[in-house]
């Protein structure tokens, strides 16, 4: 906690695209940044961009030069996105109610499709979480069909895991990858049950109450640095951290609406110096904690980005889903500005490899 608080024709238009890009190489623009907190404190958090549909991806200058011309592409846009998974190599995961599938950002090749693409129709019916293990294998929870599906790095069908006879209506999932073990949110059964990854039942802790380790309508679940799996108690308005069995550690939170209070609570994701990332969609903001529950730093606030047409870097209009990859990148769903945002953790490490200029490290 003390580090974070210190927290022919074709000839021609090719000629022509290189000229205007050889323009715009020649007269840079600085971009704004954006920090959590501003500077000249010590930043913890920077944003880095939003994603609606594929146009958001830098274009050459020859595509800026086809786009003036023949007009932009129809764009993929999204329609109710809820959860968010990074593999932290370059593929982004984001389950769609409103399109019953999963949208993959491919970074590297700026890319969008539909998980599965020409496969993709018909293969869910009600997509929740998402996730993926050590060897880049995708892991989909389909409430309806009361499945998680799972699918290779390269998006074709593997096993499916059938939930039945533990979950009632399955959530949100997490990865224990040390012991190779599939944590799965019974949303409605009030509890978290456990499988290997082959799909294997190994336990359930959990019930419906506000005692102790009970939860009412648990929403989400991940897995800290030392194996704590940490449960998003979403109407109880609190977070919850057991061991790996499902022990009960401690936990933290109480209904608000102020700083460190919570409201609705959507997802939950950890960083590299396991603080807890907590989304509030009726508060509409990221809420930082310390593994022990200390309050450290507030991302967002309510904006609609529809109305106003403004971009407004950490304005969330119901965020939900929330993801932090191996680089300690967050991805953060803002439901209906129908985008996802992604900031950067700024860890010591990383503030020492990237220098910010305005801070003065003391």
């Amino acid at each position: 906690m003390e580090k974070f608080k210190q927290l022919g024709k074709f000839v021609a238009i090719v000629g022509m695209a290189v000229f205007f890009a050889g323009c715009a190489a020649q007269q840079p623009q600085t971009a704004r940044r954006f920090f959590w907190p501003p500077l000249p404190e010590r930043p913890r958090i920077e944003w880095l961009k939003a994603y609606y549909s594929q146009q958001d991806f830098p274009k050459s200058g020859f595509s800026k030069f086809l786009q003036a011309i023949a007009g932009e592409e129809d764009a993929f846009s999204f329609n109710k996105p809820l959860d968010i998974k990074s593999n932290g190599k370059g593929k982004v995961y984001v389950t769609d109610a409103g399109l019953q599938g999963v949208v993959v950002y491919d970074m590297v090749k700026h890319d969008v499709h539909m998980l599965g693409r020409d496969e993709a129709a018909g293969m869910f019916r009600q997509v929740v979480g998402v996730t993926v293990d050590d060897v880049d294998n995708i892991y989909v929870s389909d409430a309806e069909k009361n499945l998680v599906l799972v699918f290779t790095p390269d998006e074709k069908p593997l096993r499916t895991i059938d939930l039945a006879n533990h979950v009632v209506k399955g959530g949100g999932l997490a990865i224990d990858v040390k012991r190779q073990r599939l944590f799965v949110v019974d949303t409605r059964g009030h509890k978290i049950v456990v499988f290997d990854l082959a799909g294997k039942y190994l336990f359930s802790f959990g019930q419906r109450g506000d005692a102790d380790g009970s939860f009412n309508y648990p929403i989400d679940v991940e897995v800290n640095g030392k194996g704590e799996v940490v449960v998003a108690d979403s109407m109880n308005a609190r977070i919850q951290i057991f061991d790996s069995e499902g022990k009960f550690l401690r936990k933290f939170g109480r209904r608000g609406d102020g700083p460190g209070d919570f409201q609705i609570i959507k997802a939950v994701a950890i960083d590299s110096d396991d603080n807890i990332y907590i989304t509030d969609g009726k508060g509409h903001k990221l809420e930082i904690y310390s593994t022990n529950g200390d309050y450290l730093l507030t991302v967002g606030g309510l904006y609609s980005v529809l109305q106003t047409g403004k971009e407004a870097p950490g304005g969330f209009l119901i965020p939900q889903g929330v993801d932090i990859d191996r680089n300690d990148t967050i991805y953060v769903v803002d439901q209906l500005n129908r985008r996802f945002q992604v900031f950067q953790y700024i860890s010591d490490r990383f503030l020492r490899e990237h220098p910010i200029p305005g801070y003065e490290q003391r």
